[in-house]
C-alpha cells in the first residue's frame, strides 16, 4: 500500500469543466473534500485504489488496498484515518504509515452483497449501503453503523444503494435509489432514525441513473447521472434546477472543495463494457467547475 504517484494532472477547459485530475480510474468514486488537510480524496472502485491530491492541485498519491477486489466508498475519520468501504468488509485505513484494521463487517460476511457509497452525517454517524452483485435482485441493505461498530438496518430492499447525503440542518437524508432511478428523501430524527420515505426526483428511462449525492450551503442537491454524462442540481422542493453535461458519459459521484468550498469536483468511469474510454469522451478523470452556492464542510465520524 505504499502511495504511487502521477503527474498527468490539469488540462484545457471543456464544455465549461475542466480536467483537475487524469487517473484513469475505471470507475472513479467517493470523492470528498478534507476540510482541514485541504485535500482532494477519491477512489477507483476497481483497483482498488484510494487517490489523494492535497490542495487539488500538483501530484496525485495513489495507494493499492489489498484487503479486498472492490471497494464502494471512503470517508473521514479522526487521526488522519479513513474508513473504507471495502467488498470483504469496513476497514480503517492510515495513509500516513500505511497500516490497516478490520473496523466492521455489518452484512456478516455475505459475498453476494458488496459495499457501496457511503457518508458521514452531520453528527458523526456514519452511513453506508450495499448493493446486489449480480445487480438484479433487490436485496441491498442500507446501514447506519455506529462508532463501536455495531450496524442497524434502516432501509432495504435496493438492487444498488448510493448517495446518500444531509440536508444543511442535518433534519433529511437523501438516498439514491439507482436501479429504481429515482432519488428518495426520509426525515432524519436526532437519534439517528429515519422516516417518512418519500420520492423527492425521478428520472426517466433512458436518461440515465441517480449516483452519488451532494448537498450545498443553500439546501440544492447535487446529483451523478451514470450513464447520463451529467451532474444535476435539485432544489430541496424537488424541482430541477440545472443541468450540467461532461465530456464523460459514466459519471458517479461529487463535491464540493478549494477555496471557500466554491468548486464542484466529479469523479467519472470508463465503458463498464469495455474498460475503455473513448475519445471524445475523458471517462475515468476528475473534472472541476466553480459553482454559485458553496458546500459544507465534510463530516469526519470519532471512532
Amino acid at each position: 500500500m505504499k502511495p504511487g504517484r502521477t503527474g498527468r494532472q490539469l488540462q484545457a477547459s471543456v464544455s465549461g469543466w475542466q480536467i483537475c485530475a487524469r487517473t484513469d480510474d475505471r470507475l472513479g468514486e467517493s470523492i470528498l473534500w478534507h476540510p482541514m488537510e485541504e485535500a482532494l480524496y477519491w477512489i477507483d472502485f476497481y483497483g482498488p485504489f484510494v487517490h489523494r491530491r492535497k490542495q487539488a492541485i500538483g501530484l496525485v498519491e495513489t495507494w493499492k488496498i489489498e484487503q479486498g477486489e472492490t471497494m464502494g466508498s471512503l470517508v473521514f475519520a479522526d487521526k488522519g484515518r479513513l474508513l473504507l468501504a471495502v467488498d470483504h468488509g469496513l476497514q480503517l485505513f492510515d495513509p500516513g504509515n500505511g497500516t490497516m484494521r478490520f473496523f466492521a463487517d455489518p452484512k456478516g460476511g455475505n459475498m453476494d452483497l458488496a459495499y457501496n457509497d457511503g457518508k458521514v452525517d452531520r453528527a458523526g454517524r456514519y452511513w453506508v449501503g450495499t448493493y446486489d452483485v449480480a445487480e438484479t435482485q433487490p436485496r441491498g441493505l442500507f446501514y447506519r453503523v455506529a462508532p463501536d461498530g455495531t450496524a442497524q438496518v434502516a432501509d432495504k430492499g435496493f438492487v444498488i444503494c448510493n448517495g446518500p447525503t444531509f440536508s444543511p440542518d442535518n433534519r433529511k437524508l437523501y438516498f439514491s435509489d439507482t436501479v429504481g432511478r429515482c432519488i428518495l428523501s426520509y426525515d432524519l430524527d436526532h437519534d439517528g432514525a429515519l422516516s417518512n420515505r418519500r420520492t423527492f426526483f425521478t428520472f426517466p428511462a433512458g436518461d440515465g441513473m441517480p449516483d452519488g449525492l451532494a448537498v450545498d450551503s443553500a439546501g440544492n442537491v447535487w446529483c451523478a447521472i451514470y450513464g447520463g454524462g451529467r451532474v444535476v442540481c435539485i432544489d430541496a422542493k424537488g424541482r430541477l434546477e440545472r443541468s450540467l453535461p461532461l465530456p464523460a458519459t459514466y459519471v458517479t459521484s461529487l463535491c464540493f472543495g478549494g477555496p471557500g468550498l466554491k468548486t464542484l469536483y466529479v469523479t467519472t468511469g470508463r465503458n463498464p463494457a469495455t474498460g475503455e474510454a473513448t475519445a471524445p469522451d475523458s471517462g475515468g478523470a476528475v473534472f472541476m467547475r466553480p459553482v454559485d452556492h458553496p458546500g459544507l464542510p465534510e463530516p469526519i465520524i470519532a471512532l
